[in-house]
Order: structure tokens, then C-alpha cells, then sequence
């Protein structure tokens, strides 16, 4: 009986630390100006397989991720967010994704920046005011 209670604490560890080798932790960059796009992102985000943990800072633009790396990848979660009309520092959203934003989260527009009250540029700018 205490030669079972041994194996299985050591079989349940051996699983506790597979899966945690599995979970990895990272910051990346996405573009948004506003709440609407916070709660996009953290949503959209949390509910893509693989991923645990999804906080983004509207300050800095940084989206602390804690995701399962055997279920999905850095390339992945760069393509979803794209996918969903955020820019992030590997991957461009289409133009298709970024115009299905509403106006007010149009970030890539240096006027909409600015009516947030925000000093900085988007990581891809389309404004041809700038230019």
C-alpha cells in the first residue's frame, strides 16, 4: 500500500512539472488606443486555446501573456491578434481587420491618438498626413 501511495506522488509530480515546463510567460507589443480595445484584446485573447493569462497595458501597449506552448505558438498568438485588428511587433493586421474596428479605435490615425490624450506613434502607420 505505501510502495502505490510512492508511485502515485511520484507519477503526479512528474506530471506537475511537465506541464509547467509547458507554460511559458511573455511580453509583446499591440497597438490600441482605448478600453474597447483593451477588452478586445484581453477577451479575444483569453479565449484562444492554449492560452492562461491575457492583461494588456494601455499606458506602454505591452500584453503580458501566459500561454501553453505545446498548444499554441509566439507565431500564432502574433497572427491571432492580427487577425482581430491589433498590430502587434511582429505582425501587421490586415486592413480588412483594422477597418472592422470602430473609429474610435483606429489607432494607426495619429488624430485618434491624440484625442486619447496620448504622445506616440503606432508601430505601422498608414496616416498620410505624416508623410
Amino acid at each position: 500500500m505505501k510502495n502505490n501511495r510512492n508511485l502515485f506522488f511520484v507519477i503526479v509530480c512528474l506530471f506537475s512539472i511537465n506541464s509547467y515546463t509547458q507554460t511559458k510567460s511573455v511580453t509583446i507589443v499591440v497597438d490600441g488606443v482605448c478600453m474597447m480595445c483593451e477588452n478586445r484584446i484581453e477577451k479575444k485573447t483569453i479565449n484562444e486555446k492554449g492560452i492562461k493569462l491575457a492583461d494588456w497595458n494601455l499606458e506602454n501597449r505591452t500584453l503580458k501573456l501566459v500561454y501553453n506552448e505545446k498548444k499554441i505558438s509566439m507565431d500564432e498568438i502574433h497572427k491571432f491578434i492580427a487577425s482581430i485588428g491589433h498590430d502587434t511587433e511582429a505582425e501587421k493586421a490586415s486592413d480588412d481587420a483594422y477597418k472592422l474596428l470602430d473609429p474610435c479605435c483606429q489607432y494607426r490615425d495619429i488624430q485618434v491618438i491624440k484625442d486619447h490624450g496620448l504622445d506616440r506613434n503606432p508601430i505601422y502607420s498608414t496616416n498620410k498626413k505624416e508623410q
